[in-house]
């Protein structure tokens, strides 16, 4: 499937994949120490954040995330 492309082509290709990874990360570590989180603990979520690649972000934002009423 990539047989023909240089490793140039493909660090280009996958390059956004990584930044976008990072940034997902970043947000979510940023709202961590920011907001507080609704269950487990911040350092738990962070290292959940960090080793789990972008499902431990995923899981963050819909599990964990604490959420405010804005009255």
């Amino acid at each position: 499937m990539f047989d023909g492309l240089g490793i140039m082509e493909l660090i280009k290709l996958i390059l956004p994949f990584i930044i976008l990874e990072f940034a997902l990360k970043a947000f979510c570590i940023y709202l961590i120490i920011k907001n507080g989180v609704k269950n487990l603990t911040k350092p738990i979520w962070i290292i959940i954040v960090l080793a789990v690649s972008i499902l431990g972000s995923i899981s963050f934002l819909l599990f964990g995330r604490r959420e405010y009423l804005n009255d």
